[in-house]
């Protein structure tokens, strides 16, 4: 069986990370300070997908560049609006009541590109700034998204770490998110294709969590009940690897049944270290909202942004390295 170092070691197609080099955390906040505002007050408004604490993050870095502002006699008001489940109706509600009430700019965090681009564009068309943050609509008339993009390519790389370490046999299922979700389903697609292009592994199930840690772990239980012989989970998002971790090590299951995924709050971490979660791409998640609250204030002072694609890279995170990284 391979160790986590050398199963990161053998990724292809990814850059190197510090989960590989056991390097620090990348700083991924871009330096602003020689920007200077033309205004002394902005009004911005942030729509993530849902209630998440995952999105607490996000609303971390938005309060540190507030406070930076502030310091600078800049006031910038931010209304936060998140929907409570992550319905496109919702979303699309929210976004058009905000915009009527004329701020400087809204950014919000995509649930369906395909419903939401006129939206986005039709605001757009009505002289308000809009942004998007994680998930992007990339086909519409935004102007700036900061996030982490490569999803098909970190399903891809994986199903590879995982595969490696099951020896490229046995039985793994799937907790999909949000059906609707673009990088939920490119992460899963990702993931599927290495596993059936490169492996012997049986995908045998796979079910939408819904981006509840409630719901994964319910669906793991039923997992492990209707296969015995399970060896890997992958969960797609922030809640399904917790979900899927706290049901397998309720099950006294940990380090049997490996999980892979996208977490990174305190409670992956501790996973991490007591083995139940086998590895985890951890985003740099307060960047998204830093660099959008001086983003949106440069597109609404009439400049350009830092980069209309603001990609934030990730890192494979395993047991070895976990204490490399800071855990909100």
């Amino acid at each position: 069986m391979l160790t986590s170092a050398m199963a990161v070691s053998m990724i292809a197609n990814y850059s190197v990370s510090a989960a590989e080099t056991g390097a620090e955390e990348v700083e991924a906040k871009h330096d602003y300070s020689d920007y200077k505002p033309k205004k002394d007050e902005y009004k911005l408004v942030f729509i993530p997908k849902l209630v998440h604490t995952w999105y607490e993050g996000v609303k971390t870095g938005i309060d540190e560049a507030v406070k930076e502002l502030a310091d600078q006699g800049i006031a910038v008001d931010y209304v936060w609006d998140a929907p409570a489940d992550a319905v496109v109706t919702d979303q699309t509600a929210k976004m058009e009541a905000n915009a009527s009430t004329q701020p400087d700019g809204i950014s919000v965090a995509i649930i369906d590109p395909s419903a939401e681009t006129s939206v986005i564009n039709e605001i757009i068309a009505g002289g308000i700034h809009v942004s998007t943050f994680d998930v992007d609509a990339p086909d519409s008339d935004r102007e700036y998204y900061c996030g982490h993009s490569t999803n098909y390519q970190d399903g891809y790389d994986m199903a590879k770490i995982l595969a490696d370490e099951l020896g490229n046999e046995g039985q793994v299922a799937i907790l999909s998110g949000s059906l609707s979700a673009k990088n939920h389903i490119d992460r899963v697609q990702g993931f599927k294709d290495y596993i059936t292009e490169n492996t012997d592994i049986e995908i045998v199930d796979e079910q939408p969590d819904n981006d509840s840690v409630e719901d994964a772990l319910a669906i793991t239980e039923g997992y492990l009940s209707t296969y015995p012989d399970l060896k890997g989970i992958f969960g797609c998002n922030g809640a399904a690897p917790n979900g899927a971790c706290r049901a397998i090590k309720d099950a006294g299951r940990s380090g049997e049944i490996l999980v892979a995924g996208m977490t990174e709050d305190k409670e992956a971490a501790e996973f991490l270290r007591d083995g139940t979660l086998f590895c985890t791409l951890k985003q740099n998640v307060p960047s998204y909202g830093y660099n959008s609250v001086y983003n949106m204030i440069m597109i609404a002072d009439g400049n350009e942004p830092y980069a209309v694609n603001d990609d934030i890279p990730a890192d494979f995170i395993m047991q070895d390295t976990v204490d490399n990284y800071t855990w909100d």
